[in-house]
């Protein structure tokens, strides 16, 4: 059987619940005596000790055959698991302190077999795997960085130079290990991937040498690195995703994938880039305008000179020139760099490369996210030579050149547009799902002509002519034949495959969601569709041979999915069977008939509830898991598991004439205890009412929302209300009564009445009450509106909406008369920062809020946690002045001064200087008061979880910090104990 981890918290819930909800209460296992009540839901204080989990990602594979007999490696989060191919069933595992990003073998001049291990930003890790049956950790090592003299542009438009960036953290991506000796003499030379800085590399002896193989600050000792980034604005582009080596001897190259700079070839002896591919920076005609900003050239999009001369892309002038004189300015003009780094490029992110020569043509295959599958001419690779220090033209230096492409599937579905103002995904869609969306790996069958690639939601594709796709990579009407642009003009972005001209992206039912015609048509010759979750990484095995069946022939990650031992048969065009599959978890969930069996994946940890002797986690495409974590009196149990679950698929089942609908992409869940109800936030599906109810470990009971329970303003049938046309994004709720007060993404915030049938389409109950915000031709816009919670003001009865609202930072909304749709916007704003004399705005986006007393406090995901009286925010402006600009660039305005701001990494903002290197922004969050102090509890993101005194709104106090290992969204206190959805981490407990 499989290993279940646990992981233990210390929290309580934020305040006692009234004894009207006595019956809900027992309901949910505690009893509705006075004693036990009390007992189930006093505060108590929680620390942030002993950690475990339950489920997280797979995303990483690596198969190698020690004594003859093949063996998977793979990760659950930071577990390295080990288990037979040909006889996958069980596995056995360790745990190492980071996430394992990627496995690299190498056998040892010291005789053994290692498994290296990339962690991000906890370093690297060595696994002595001679016999996988008894991995033994070996050692690990952080990496550290430092560049100087970078220049950047900050959020409000100003030009700020000489910066440096450095730090012991460096977050390694990637690794391999390069032979730069011969078979008499060898020289292992281990490669890093590090996403903050670059390449680093150092003898792999000193990797293994704890004493003189380390720098003074006890990280790696690096012998040579190169700085790959470029700063425009003050996110960089161009970290390593992955590396893979190719080549013989001197010849020997480094193809790094370089996410958003695209492909870039180094030389390993010298870290020398000596060639490069950018999808978007390629101008010339043999894409035929295929990609994301179709016959862009961004050498002319920019003004004159503001472009890097290494990298081609929009520099820190023209970042400088759009948000100054395009923004807040009346310049009219093209806007490449936001357009880039803010919509577009998701479709120019290189993730993984491989390498194959036929008939004396070298190709590149890039995984590159919603670009698709690239294929580029890098023949000559294993002769170029560098460029000069300017990064002027070289004769000897590679420039890739665009062979052909297969697109990826859609990260929405080709479907129709949902309501009249829709134009693009992006401005309804989040970018969580982008970064996961399109092509994730690929590797080349060069005996057969073909190249094996994942797709996020078609799973693994396989395509012919691996050897010509400058030829024969086309649908069947050619180049040019297809045209898709199905709403014009071309260029708006909807569909989002718009540019697509060489493949017919019609769309097909494919059960219950639609996949392009193209992936059914040669020279595709398999497409799996999802296989147990969504397509990640993928490996050929030792007896990989696709025409016989019978045997194991790719192992295949599903991400928050687990692992698949695929058989893939047949000739001309594929088959495939999965033979075994391997889940997350361990626990029995209920099939759709109620029975247990059901197995649980758990991996894309989003929101948590707590209540009672239960927690409840949304988990994307799984929707929501019940858990019990105490037992009938309350007392917290190390003994966690799952006694309640929704459909783990996100589509309907219908079961004896009834429909069982799913809580699909579940991002939030918020407890309505008044109704003995779980809400869920689900993305693009509106807000769903799940009952609580739960069975026993082992026998646990089937959750969802019948057909009653399902609020969307945006159904199937189209548009329900006719002042709100855009597609649901719950992402968060604020109850009053029955009403229901949803942030609801790009559409601001829109209030559902859960006393009415929302099956009535034309919304003639009025169960879609009213919202603001959603109609995007007009004001007020309440940007993207991703937390709310409300406040009422006994001293002249109004009532206000505090709104997270995404880039536009902070709204303030009277939500007095919402049964009138007549809501109105107080002031929208983003919170002040300080840099020397200049008032400039928060960077990053605001996430969530909490009322505590009479302050606000909201996340913000890199600016921390700022508070706020609710005085000042409710300070009416001065006379006539617009409440969407109540402020100008440099300037405080009318924006209210937070009482304090809190960021874990400054200790000028109450943090710790022992943090100032690590990544991570404030989320989630929840709130315990005992004793009269309010001690916060913040999921904040790559940096784990947080606990704060801030019992004084204008001094909050650090108390403690404990990492996780996955991305920490949300967190849930109870009983004294701390869960955190912590993404592909799975479930934390902390105690």
């Amino acid at each position: 059987m499989m290993k279940r981890k646990y992981t233990k918290k210390s929290v309580t819930i934020s305040t006692a619940i009234a004894l009207s909800v006595a019956a809900a209460i027992y309901s949910i296992g505690c009893s509705g005596s006075g004693g036990r009540l009390d007992m189930c839901h006093e505060p108590i204080e929680a620390s942030l000790g002993t950690m475990d989990r339950i489920g997280g990602a797979t995303t990483s594979v690596e198969l190698y055959s020690p004594d003859g007999q093949e063996w998977a490696l793979y990760n659950i989060a930071n577990e390295l698991r080990a288990t037979p191919v040909e006889a996958a069933a069980s596995s056995v595992g360790l745990e190492v302190e980071g996430y394992i990003h990627d496995i690299e073998i190498v056998n040892h001049t010291d005789g053994n077999r290692y498994a290296l291990l990339a962690m991000g930003e906890e370093g690297i890790a060595a696994v002595n795997v001679n016999d996988p049956s008894a991995m033994a950790f070996v050692t690990s090592v952080r990496v550290n960085y430092d560049h100087e003299g970078i220049t950047w542009t900050e959020g409000g438009g100003d030009i700020i130079p000489d910066n440096n960036i450095s730090g012991t953290r460096g977050p390694v991506s990637s690794l391999t290990v390069y032979d730069e000796g011969n078979a008499t003499n060898p020289s292992l030379q281990l490669l890093i991937g590090d996403t903050k800085y670059g390449l680093h590399k150092t003898a792999l002896s000193n990797f293994f040498d704890t004493v003189n193989g380390r720098e003074a600050d006890g990280t790696l000792k690096i012998e040579q690195e190169t700085y790959t980034l470029q700063y425009a604005g003050e996110n960089p582009w161009g970290g390593p995703q992955s590396l893979t080596l190719n080549g013989e001897g001197n010849s020997t190259r480094l193809f790094v994938a370089q996410g958003f700079l695209g492909m870039g070839i180094y030389d390993p002896r010298t870290l020398e880039q000596v060639g490069r591919y950018n999808l978007y920076t390629d101008a010339s005609e043999r894409n035929r305008g295929e990609d994301w900003f179709i016959d862009m050239n961004v050498a002319d999009a920019v003004q004159p000179g503001f472009i890097d001369a290494c990298t081609g892309m929009p520099d820190y002038n023209q970042a400088n020139f759009e948000i100054q004189q395009v923004w807040h300015g009346d310049v009219n003009a093209s806007t490449p760099w936001a357009d880039f780094d803010r919509y577009g490029k998701f479709y120019y992110g290189a993730r993984k490369v491989d390498v194959e020569t036929f008939n004396n043509q070298t190709i590149a295959y890039i995984a590159y996210g919603l670009g698709g599958m690239v294929a580029v001419d890098v023949t000559g690779y294993d002769t170029a030579v560098s460029r000069d220090e300017n990064c002027t033209a070289n004769p000897g230096f590679l420039e890739g050149k665009f062979l052909g492409y297969f697109p990826a599937v859609p990260a929405h579905g080709p479907d129709e547009m949902t309501g009249e103002d829709a134009q693009s995904l992006f401005p309804y869609f989040g970018a969580g799902m982008l970064k996961e969306s399109g092509v994730v790996d690929v590797k080349v069958d060069a005996a057969n002509n073909k190249v094996y690639y994942s797709d996020h939601f078609a799973g693994l594709m396989v395509v012919d002519y691996a050897n010509d796709p400058a030829n024969m990579w086309h649908g069947g009407n050619g180049y040019g034949g297809y045209n898709n642009d199905t709403h014009p003009p071309l260029g708006d972005h909807w569909p989002d495959y718009e540019f697509v001209t060489s493949y017919d992206m019609t769309p097909v039912p494919l059960g219950e969601e639609t996949v392009p015609q193209f992936i059914f048509d040669l020279p595709v010759v398999l497409t799996t569709g999802e296989v147990s979750g969504h397509g990640n990484v993928l490996a050929h095995t030792n007896s990989f041979n696709p025409g016989d069946s019978g045997h194991i022939d790719v192992v295949l990650a599903a991400g928050g999915g687990g692992l698949n031992f695929i058989d893939i048969h047949g000739a001309p065009s594929y088959d495939f069977n999965v033979s075994v599959h391997l889940p997350t978890t361990d626990e029995i969930g209920a099939y759709p008939d109620g029975t247990p069996g059901q197995e649980i994946n758990i991996g894309h940890g989003e929101g948590v509830a707590a209540y009672g002797n239960l927690i409840f986690l949304a988990d994307g495409p799984h929707g929501v898991s019940t858990w019990r974590v105490a037992d009938e009196l309350c007392y917290p149990s190390d003994n966690v598991h799952l006694v309640a679950n929704t459909l783990q698929s996100e589509y309907p089942v219908t079961v004896d004439g009834v429909t069982i609908n799913p809580a699909p992409h579940a991002h939030e869940v918020v407890l309505d205890l008044a109704h003995n109800s779980a809400l869920v936030m689900s993305q693009s599906r509106g807000l769903r009412r799940v009952a609580i109810a739960t069975g026993r470990v082992g026998g646990p009971r089937l959750a969802y929302p019948a057909d009653t329970d399902i609020y969307e303003h945006n159904k199937d049938e189209g548009n329900v209300a006719d002042f709100l046309h855009m597609q649901d994004h719950a992402y968060s709720v604020a109850l009053k009564g029955n009403l229901a007060f949803t942030a609801d993404g790009s559409n601001g915030l829109t209030v559902y009445d859960l006393s009415k049938n929302p099956t009535d389409v034309n919304n003639s109950n009025g169960y879609v009450v009213a919202n603001i915000g959603g109609n995007t031709d007009s004001q007020p816009d309440l940007g993207r509106a991703s937390g709310v919670a409300l406040w009422n003001d006994a001293n002249t009865g109004i009532e206000y909406a505090f709104v997270a609202a995404g880039s536009r930072g902070i709204a303030v909304v009277d939500v007095t008369n919402v049964r009138e749709n007549n809501m109105t916007l107080v002031k929208i704003f983003e919170p002040i920062k300080m840099e020397d004399e200049h008032a400039g705005k928060a960077d990053g986006k605001s996430v969530a809020v909490e009322i505590v007393g009479d302050h606000a406090f909201f996340t913000y995901d890199s600016f921390g946690v700022v508070a706020y009286s609710i005085a000042d925010l409710i300070k009416p402006l001065p006379e006539g002045m617009d409440p969407q600009h109540i402020w100008e660039p440099g300037e405080i305005g009318e924006r209210p001064i937070a009482a304090a701001r809190f960021k874990l990494q400054d200790p000028a903002f109450f943090g710790s200087a022992e943090l100032s290197e690590w990544s991570g922004g404030s989320v989630g969050m929840d709130v315990v008061t005992v004793n009269d102090r309010n001690l916060f509890y913040v999921a904040y993101g790559d940096a784990g979880v947080v606990k704060i005194d801030w019992t004084d709104p204008t001094a909050p106090q650090l108390l403690e910090h404990a990492n996780t290992v996955g991305f920490a969204s949300d967190v849930a206190v109870v009983n004294g104990r701390v869960y955190v959805a912590d993404g592909s981490g799975g479930l934390a407990l902390f105690k």
